[in-house]
């Protein structure tokens, strides 16, 4: 065998160890990755991280006042997905500028931050009257409360009472601060007049 027979043979073995050494340290690496960090299945449910009984959170302003309260009977957190959830949960607003507005539900469930809630199962939102506007009642089976903004909207049937008065549609959108209601779609009314004081 001369010189350039040899050195070829030993070029061809030098490249096949290492393509052999590359191969095996890509496998160790993702087997490695894998004991680290294993794969989570799809199909694995996300587990609860932390519970509690009956629980009060509150939001405050700036100046450190109570605008909003949520209570609940039972929250459990998950935290795969940092959600929440809520048994009979019940959402006040504080603020004395604005109508109180108090939202009740079988369910909950909020995500991070509990900026938006979701709630199901006899959503109520209550409005007590005052000297000028009649109580109001709104019932539905769903609704998205976003607090921060003060809008509960659903895409569901509802029924709305304003005193004597009843509305029923699908879909709806209530803002607590610009203190109006919108109906979606099949909008149907009994409008009674209001009774004046002698």
């Amino acid at each position: 065998m001369n010189a350039r027979a040899y050195d070829r043979l030993a070029a061809t073995v030098s490249l096949i160890l290492l393509l052999l050494l590359a191969a095996g340290t890509y496998y160790l690496a993702e087997l490695a990755d894998r004991f680290i960090k294993p794969e989570r299945s799809s199909a694995a449910p996300d587990l609860p991280d932390a519970f509690a009984e009956g629980v009060v959170l509150l939001r405050l302003n700036e100046q450190g006042s109570p605008v909003f309260r949520m209570s609940a009977e039972r929250m459990e957190h998950f935290r795969d997905s940092d959600t929440s959830t809520y048994v009979n949960p019940r959402m006040v607003t504080l603020d004395p500028a604005r109508p109180r507005i108090t939202l009740t539900a079988q369910r909950g469930t909020s995500n991070k931050g509990n900026e938006e809630t979701r709630l199901e199962g006899q959503v109520r939102l209550d409005r007590p009257g005052t000297a000028t506007d009649p109580p109001m009642r709104v019932r539905t089976e769903f609704a998205i409360v976003l607090t921060e903004s003060e809008i509960a909207h659903t895409d569901r049937p509802v029924v709305i009472t304003r005193g004597d008065s009843t509305l029923t549609g699908t879909g709806m959108e209530f803002n607590n601060r610009a203190r109006t209601l919108r109906i979606d779609a099949d909008a149907r009314g009994l409008w009674a007049s209001e009774k004046r004081q002698p």
